[in-house]
């Protein structure tokens, strides 16, 4: 194009200088979300199922937990790991349905939405399992705490485990593999009880303490290795 034509051109449609331009982005300013609103926003986003579920397997819990037997300890420690599976699906659904890349072009980053809602989610089954500590610790005979181990260890072996077959295997198989892992958990839970009776009891209750230290840190290291993925998805 010649050189005068294209001056004449920017000349005939340049634009006018914006006027107001600082007043107008002030008065539609981004509103940013608060730590909990944040939290309730995407606690909105987590499937119906998964609260449902969330209930119902502490209606069984606490139901075991209150049966005045022996085997209602290891019983209602077996059912934990089932909640685990429920945040471990909740947690790897974008993964599953290849939304990834759509979530990661939205304007809060996935990063950030995964952990309020598998706070949400996370919060409430702590919450459930509080309360259901107090009940196993009176029937079981031992003390809250001790009861807390007994739950809170298979919960936290599935969660790790679940996440990182999570990463690993994608679509339906990988939800069925965090499945098969649950219930692997809740078989060597029984199986354990059947072998060695007396792990309940509170003279092996070291035993529950060095398990609950290794899962929550292996729990804690492939929760931190899931955001990296995320973050480096993120950038590439």
């Amino acid at each position: 194009m010649d050189k005068k034509l294209k001056t004449a051109l920017d000349a005939a449609f340049a634009a006018p200088p914006p006027e107001g331009k600082a007043a107008f982005l002030r008065a539609h300013r981004r509103r940013e979300l608060g730590p909990a609103e944040l939290l309730l926003t995407q606690a909105g986003y987590v499937r119906w199922w998964t609260w449902a579920g969330s209930a119902a397997l502490f209606a069984a819990i606490l139901f075991l937990a209150a049966g005045q037997k022996p085997e209602t300890v290891w019983a209602a420690s077996a059912l934990t790991p089932l909640l685990a599976l429920l945040a471990v699906a909740e947690w790897g659904r974008s993964r599953r349905y290849s939304m990834e890349e759509l979530e990661l072009a939205c304007r809060m980053p996935l990063r950030v939405a995964l952990l309020a809602r598998m706070a949400a989610v996370g919060l409430l089954h702590l919450l459930l399992l509080g309360l259901a500590a107090p009940v196993l610790a009176l029937w079981g005979g031992g003390e809250m705490l001790q009861a807390g181990a007994y739950l809170l260890t298979p919960y936290l072996l599935t969660a790790a485990i679940g996440m990182e077959v999570s990463r690993r295997i994608r679509g339906q198989e990988g939800l069925l593999a965090c499945a098969a892992a649950a219930f692997l958990v809740c078989a060597l839970g029984m199986c354990a009880w059947r072998t060695w009776p007396d792990m309940y009891h509170a003279e092996n209750v070291s035993f529950w303490w060095a398990a609950l230290a290794l899962t929550l840190a292996a729990s804690a290291f492939e929760f931190v290795k899931t955001l990296k993925e995320t973050e480096e998805l993120r950038w590439n």
